[in-house]
């Protein structure tokens, strides 16, 4: 997608006159301080300040002229920045807009964050008087940090938007490490600008590389997408803390899927399918942001680990290893190189790399050491982790690793371990803007993020989003809201091209011995009807029925089905044709108020039950996601054959998936959840089949 942001931020960014509401010159007072931020980004941006003061008197702050009002500011004003008191703020924001700045920032704290009601309101009423002038309005309770200058650094560079001002200033500070950052945006109570429309402007900044976030909650979905894909065509990675991983507000359902689909994994899913690059804490946040700067387009996944210590190599390769990165044995060629350049025979060289130490201290060798480990064809990313260092090598590590960073051969990343920061070698790798972790575990996340998100981007594609569509003929059973019996729901789902056993809904014993006859035995007869969810909880459910048996079952299973459903919620018995065998998963769908439709899968029984080992997709998705979806599952390998099992029918799994994704995008206005549980899947080539449904309209 080339399309250019929905939000032209322009001159948020890079305003030609901008008006300060409150600014004074006590030099005791907080807004004096805030108002000299002003002033340093407009004399970068070459701006006019005017400082609105009331103050008899008063001509200029700091050589900004002074105003009484703002509707004194000569000319057009492109930003105002409200620092008034809460109970002023809405009068003033009303004299601002009639001005018809392009944009206004309001400082002002004490209203959502507050959770008193009143303050809620008065939060409103703000965002609308903007509206309804026309002005885009940030805040409020934020601060200029938006309008903060960072040193000018070589290189790519990241911008950091966080919903948290507080929790952006640790990520800010990365320029004491070397890290370029353009812009730092914390937006607040988001009253009306959003972190979307910051990820989205950000997208088109030729100077910003990567985008850095801190997220409490997504307000607008659909324009949080358009940004992604956006971002993920560009190739410009989103790396985010996304804080609400615990489930506690997720809401209860009818369905398997309803309790799996909680709203953080919805996100989790969400993040995954966009490439966006989640994060645990602000730590990683900037390592992993930092190393998206500092490195091109990953070459593979081969990594390679050369340490001066064999404990060190040993303990990152183990932890690599465990994380998912790939440590390829070096070529014979490549390890007699290296014990010809002064490792010993005795050390291991096949990677991880031991140099032992000594090679260190002749001029030439380890530098020599680290080319020949760049050569390897095997070998696409160079990590060298340091976890204390001798000042008599320390000069000499560093420097090597700097000057084999620079030569871009291949990418190469440093682990600093140690406490000890004012080291000469830190020095130098800090200076020479080496991607640097601080631990082995972030580096291993961080590493294994950035081989991820470049196999992402191998086979990125966006999905159109189409309007809705129902079936000729479904817009009555549809209409309704509530659950639907599973034979309603099978014949709804059956429009979209899922499978199903064939079967007949009976009234009589009559009706059910000649559907017998039919289908021929034994059958799986089940009483069914909108109120009776859960069958099998409730015995009504009997398989391997045969002629004798059918008349009797039928009898039983009526009586149960209209006690446990009443006269409303009973239909009748299902008979159906036994399905042949196959492993058993669950497909289901869930009308998420966030996202949409979200397509969830899982291998059946203990895998859903116990383990919760399933995964999910937001709608719309494409063949390559639902190929993720069945391969990222831990029980995956049953499907493949493990155990003495046939292969699976996966390539008509994943046709099921992508049906049901269809069904999803046409159906989202009325449907709350489906389920499809369980649906086997035969031997590879014979396909799946859903032995049972459950629809749930919104």
């Amino acid at each position: 997608m080339t399309s250019k942001a929905e939000t032209d931020l322009t001159l948020f960014f890079h305003p030609r006159t901008v008006a300060v509401v409150g600014a004074t010159d006590n030099q005791k007072h907080g807004n004096y301080f805030l108002f000299k931020k002003v002033l340093a980004r407009a004399a970068v941006e070459n701006a006019t300040v005017y400082a609105v003061n009331p103050r008899p008197g008063l001509e200029q702050i700091e050589g900004a002229p002074v105003v009484a009002t703002i509707a004194d500011v000569p000319g057009d004003i492109d930003l105002a920045v409200l620092m008034v008191n809460k109970e002023r703020i809405e009068q003033i924001l009303i004299e601002t807009c009639a001005r018809h700045p392009k944009f206004v920032i309001v400082f002002t704290a004490g209203f959502r964050e507050t959770g008193v009601p009143e303050d809620a309101a008065l939060e409103e009423r703000l965002a609308q008087i903007a509206r309804d002038a026309g002005v885009r309005l940030f805040g409020p309770n934020t601060n200029v940090n938006a309008l903060e200058i960072f040193p000018s650094l070589p290189g790519p560079k990241l911008a950091l938007v966080t919903q948290s001002g507080h929790q952006g200033r640790p990520v800010a500070q990365g320029v004491e490490l070397g890290v370029g950052i353009t812009t730092w945006v914390p937006t607040g109570n988001e009253a009306d600008l959003q972190a979307e429309d910051f990820i989205d402007y950000f997208v088109d900044d030729d100077e910003v590389a990567v985008i850095a976030c801190y997220i409490e909650g997504f307000k607008d979905v659909a324009k949080l997408r358009r940004a992604a894909e956006r971002a993920a065509a560009a190739g410009k990675p989103i790396v985010l803390v996304k804080i609400g991983r615990t489930e506690e507000g997720a809401r209860m359902a009818a369905s398997h899927t309803g309790h799996l689909t909680g709203s953080d994994a919805v996100h989790e899913a969400f993040f995954k399918q966009l490439g966006m690059i989640r994060v645990d804490d602000l730590d990683e946040l900037l390592d992993t942001a930092a190393l998206f700067t500092r490195l091109p387009r990953a070459p593979g996944d081969g990594i390679c680990v050369y340490a001066i210590s064999g404990g060190t190599g040993t303990h990152m390769a183990d932890l690599a290893a465990a994380g998912g990165l790939r440590l390829p044995r070096l070529s014979e060629e490549t390890q007699s190189k290296l014990h010809e350049l002064g490792i010993a025979d005795y050390l291991t060289v096949s990677n991880p790399v031991d140099n032992g130490a000594q090679p260190v201290r002749t001029p030439g060798v380890n530098r020599a050491l680290i080319e020949a480990c760049l050569e390897d064809p095997a070998v696409d990313i160079l990590v060298c982790p340091i976890t204390g260092i001798l000042p008599s090598m320390s000069k000499i590590v560093a420097s090597d690793i700097v000057d084999a960073y620079r030569s871009a051969k291949k990418p190469v990343i440093v682990i600093w371990g140690s406490p000890v920061t004012d080291d000469e070698g830190y020095r130098i790798l800090v200076e020479g803007r080496v991607p640097m972790f601080r631990s082995f575990k972030a580096c291993v996340a961080g590493v294994k993020r950035y081989v991820d998100y470049w196999r992402f981007q191998e086979s990125f594609t966006v999905e159109p989003i189409t309007p809705p569509r129902i079936p000729s003929g479904l817009e009555t059973m549809l209409a309704g809201s509530g659950a639907l019996s599973e034979a309603d729901s099978a014949m709804v789902a059956s429009h979209f091209s899922v499978p199903f056993p064939r079967s007949a809904l009976c009234l009589t014993e009559d009706q059910a011995a000649d559907a017998l006859k039919k289908l021929g035995a034994p059958v799986v007869m089940k009483a069914c009807g909108p109120a009776i969810l859960h069958k099998s909880d409730l015995g009504l459910v009997k398989v391997g029925v045969g002629f004798d048996e059918v008349v009797p079952v039928f009898r039983l299973l009526d009586k149960k089905g209209r006690d446990a459903g009443g006269e409303a919620g009973y239909e009748g018995v299902l008979v159906q044709e036994i399905a042949p065998e196959g492993e058993e998963v669950i497909v289901g769908l869930k009308n998420d108020p966030q996202f949409g439709p979200v397509v969830l899968f899982g291998l059946g029984g203990i895998f859903v039950e116990v383990l919760k080992d399933v995964s999910m997709r937001v709608c719309p998705l494409s063949r390559r996601d639902a190929e993720e979806m069945v391969r990222e599952v831990r029980g995956y390998p049953l499907l493949e054959g493990a155990r003495g099992r046939s292969p699976s029918d996966v390539d008509a799994l994943v046709d099921l998936i992508c049906n049901v994704a269809r069904m999803g995008m046409d159906l989202h206005e009325r449907l709350a959840e489906l389920d499809l549980n369980p649906v086997r899947v035969r031997a590879r080539g014979e396909g799946v089949i859903a032995l049972d449904a459950l629809l749930v309209r919104a």
